[in-house]
């Protein structure tokens, strides 16, 4: 195939090489002609985006393409001058490249051509074989084509071929081969030592990505860890909130059992009269009448239905707790960005921490109507919980927590404001630092606040505080309404 064939397919896929300079323009020297024989257009696009800038020695590269064991020879005919040719070994035949490896060596008897063997099929010719018995330079498999590896070949090749040239016009054939043998030897050195710097330097990040992985897994450990000690300070408080609804339920049932016992007795005395044909029907119903007297039959059918009423109040109210319970881990979703409503969020760990809060403080809300944001839902509600109990604490006999939120831009807010006793300015700069507390020993880790600002930071988000002293606190968390790291 020549470069002027306009009815190739290869001239669909790439502009031919110029073979006049510009007008106006002297090169420092002609340009290297390098043959890419393949079937695969894929394979010449790849070599093509690799090679096409390159220059050694500054001459730049003039890149010819075939398809086929006769367009290569075709183009071998009219180009002697090829200094290095890529060659795909199966193409219109499992052997195609290697019978162009012997036209080129044999009939054409060019002994200076670099020819490097490219396959991806290295079954059909065993490295070995083709090194032994093929008169070639370099043999690679398309699995490992790279750029640095391509531009170590081509560097590698032309340069041999420029000594190759000069040495047959200086030197006898004897000190030709000695020059090449030591050439390439040398070549194959600085090849051998590239490669093991490659490899030192593939470790060197295999290790950073394993130590990157290990500090992720602790650091995830320890999110969970201070997840479950929060959630071992709320339990018993939860406790609490479930057994109050639970205990009136366990009484009312007691209740409704005697009842039942008695609607039971009137329903027997009644069926029993009914079926008694004989005598008076009223005085056959008189012993009902008399039951329903005895056993109080007005007030149970009263007192029954504000029972049935209080419990399904109390199972009501155990199955919010529940449920603000499933929220606030999300069992289900686990660690998955999605878009949620982190107001459902707030409002669910609300109720989980309420037993901390209602002794202390009112909670006073003042929400606007926000987007759904992509977050990781448990994870926030690792932090509402944080700050929410931070705040009560910092309440020492009797406050207020206030919870704002908006909309501003493309971010969202949330405010969580206590009446408390503020913090020191020495101290402010050092809230969000690991193990900083100023509870007492025993009362608090110091990495509350610490992980709440780590989770914030990974959603894109910021963590602020203001406060002073006897004047309480505010943290707000803005965040992104889209995550922009996950975005397609």
């Amino acid at each position: 195939m020549s470069d002027s064939d306009a009815s190739t397919p290869f001239d669909d896929l790439f502009a031919p090489e110029p073979t006049q300079p510009v007008a106006g323009l002297t090169p420092a020297r002609a340009p290297w002609k390098v043959l890419l024989v393949d079937d695969d257009p894929g394979i010449h696009a790849v070599l093509r985006m690799a090679l096409q800038d390159s220059v050694v020695q500054g001459a730049a590269l003039q890149l010819m393409d075939a398809s086929s064991n006769q367009e290569a020879k075709a183009l071998l005919a009219d180009h002697a001058d090829i200094a290095l040719v890529f060659l795909d070994v199966v193409m219109e035949t499992h052997d195609a490249g290697l019978l162009l490896v012997q036209h080129i060596r044999q009939q054409l008897g060019n002994r200076m051509m670099r020819i490097v063997l490219l396959t991806g099929q290295p079954g059909y010719s065993p490295q070995r074989t083709v090194v032994e018995h093929y008169e070639i330079d370099s043999y690679l498999l398309k699995s490992d084509l790279s750029a640095d590896k391509l531009y170590m070949l081509v560097y590698a090749g032309l340069r041999t071929f420029e000594t190759l040239q000069q040495l047959a016009q200086t030197q006898a054939v004897e000190q030709l081969a000695r020059d090449l043998q030591q050439a390439n030897v040398q070549l194959s050195l600085e090849i051998a030592e590239r490669q093991r710097a490659q490899e030192k330097a593939e470790l060197q990040m295999n290790e950073l990505r394993l130590l990157n992985q290990r500090l992720a897994d602790a650091q995830s450990q320890v999110l969970q860890s201070e997840k479950l000690a929060s959630i071992g300070l709320l339990a018993s408080g939860v406790a609490h909130e479930i057994n109050n609804p639970i205990g009136f339920v366990n009484s009312n049932l007691s209740s409704l059992k005697r009842y039942t016992e008695s609607l039971v007795a009137v329903i027997d005395a009644f069926e029993a009269a009914e079926q008694n044909s004989e005598g008076d029907p009223t005085a056959r119903f008189e012993a009902v009448d008399r039951l329903k007297v005895t056993l109080e039959l007005a007030y149970v059918e009263e007192d029954l239905k504000l029972l049935l009423q209080e419990s399904q109040e109390g199972l009501d109210r155990i199955k919010k707790i529940v449920q603000s319970l499933k929220d606030f881990s999300r069992i289900e979703t686990s660690d998955t960005w999605r878009e949620d409503n982190i107001l459902l969020g707030l409002e669910s760990t609300l109720n989980v921490v309420w037993n901390e809060l209602k002794y202390k403080c009112e909670v006073h809300k003042d929400y606007a109507d926000l987007p759904p944001i992509v977050c990781v839902m448990s994870q926030l509600n690792q932090v509402f919980m944080n700050l929410l109990v931070n705040a009560a604490q910092a309440i020492e006999v009797r406050g207020v927590i206030t919870l704002r939120a908006r909309q501003q831009g493309d971010e969202v807010w949330l405010e969580i404001a206590d009446t408390g006793s503020g913090i020191a300015p020495e101290h402010l700069a050092h809230v969000f630092d690991p193990f900083f507390t100023t509870k007492p020993v025993g009362m608090g880790t110091g990495l509350g606040l610490s992980i709440s600002h780590g989770i914030v930071q990974r959603h894109h988000g910021r963590l602020e505080v203001r406060s002073a002293p006897g004047e309480g606190t505010v943290f707000r968390i803005c965040l992104p309404i889209r995550q922009p790291v996950l975005e397609p």
